[in-house]
């Protein structure tokens, strides 16, 4: 009989007659497959965590340290929040550059860039310090090269014609005095002008010679002749003791000194203006009245001479 009963249930002629206690084995081999797959997602959220951490670690290292990145990520999902690990898989990591690459921008794009018309001014700046700068070279050499040339004033002859002194202190005198205008260009003619000179004596000024202004062509001369006669000039105590000591050596020493304005063209081309000072003593032999060793020029001296 129990043969019986068991090869009816397998054949399915007869039924159960109660419900099965327990689920069916098909269901509970579904149930199984389910556990396991969410296990291996725990097992990839891991190895992605420790990767992405690994990843972060070989960058700072590339960078000097200059990486920086959460601390959490150094730790396995698993160790801070147990197996679940769904805060890790949401964990991000963020990287700081090191405070010595960081860079300012400008507030504006503008700010660090030069435009057309900053550059247009820079190079036409550029090109007037320039031409100045030559232009300044320039005069210099042409008044340190060309200066023995500039035309200049000398005094060719003198001669003390007439002195009288009395014990008053009151001084008469007639001078004869030879100056000359000269012009060393010679491609330009010279202009002076603003011509004068003072005679003088133990600083009283004895007399003013001037000129109205005149050409002197190239590589010529203008002779100006001056007869000069002061009377009745009065000299203080130390004029008059200077005279007395002059008139006792048989030389009486007298001072010329004065200035004219010259313009020329150097090299015939470029205008150029000059002032040439005069200064010198005129001695005098009394009572004959020759000049002691003459030599009065305005002409500048070169380095050679």
């Amino acid at each position: 009989m129990a043969a019986m009963v068991v090869h009816g249930v397998q054949s399915g002629d007869s039924k159960p007659s109660s419900p099965p206690a327990s689920p069916p084995p098909a269901q509970a081999r579904h149930a199984t497959p389910r556990r396991g797959q969410g296990q291996a997602h725990k097992a990839a959220a891991a190895a992605a965590a420790a990767k992405a951490s690994l990843h972060l670690t070989m960058l700072s290292a590339a960078h000097g340290g200059g990486v920086h990145h959460d601390h959490r990520g150094d730790y396995h999902p698993d160790q801070r929040y147990g197996n679940g690990g769904e805060e890790a898989r949401q964990q991000q990591h963020w990287w700081r550059a090191p405070r010595d690459q960081l860079t300012h921008h400008p507030r504006g794009r503008r700010a660090h860039r030069s435009g057309p018309l900053e550059w247009t001014a820079a190079v036409v700046f550029t090109v007037l310090a320039v031409v100045v700068l030559v232009a300044a070279v320039a005069v210099l050499v042409v008044v340190l090269l060309l200066q023995p040339r500039a035309p200049y004033l000398a005094i060719r002859s003198a001669r003390l014609d007439d002195l009288v002194y009395d014990q008053q202190g009151a001084l008469e005198a007639a001078l004869s005095l030879g100056v000359a205008a000269e012009n060393g260009n010679a491609r330009s003619g010279a202009t002076f002008s603003d011509f004068e000179l003072r005679l003088v004596f133990h600083r009283v000024v004895i007399a003013i010679l001037r000129a109205d202004p005149f050409d002197v062509p190239p590589k010529g001369s203008l002779p100006l002749g001056y007869v000069v006669r002061s009377s009745g000039i009065p000299l203080d105590s130390s004029g008059m003791a200077a005279m007395e000591a002059a008139l006792a050596d048989g030389v009486v020493p007298f001072t010329v000194s004065g200035q004219a304005s010259t313009r020329w063209k150097v090299g015939g081309l470029v205008p150029f203006k000059y002032w040439t000072r005069l200064r010198c003593d005129l001695r005098f032999f009394w009572p004959n009245g020759t000049a002691v060793d003459l030599s009065c020029s305005s002409k500048p001296k070169s380095k050679s001479s």
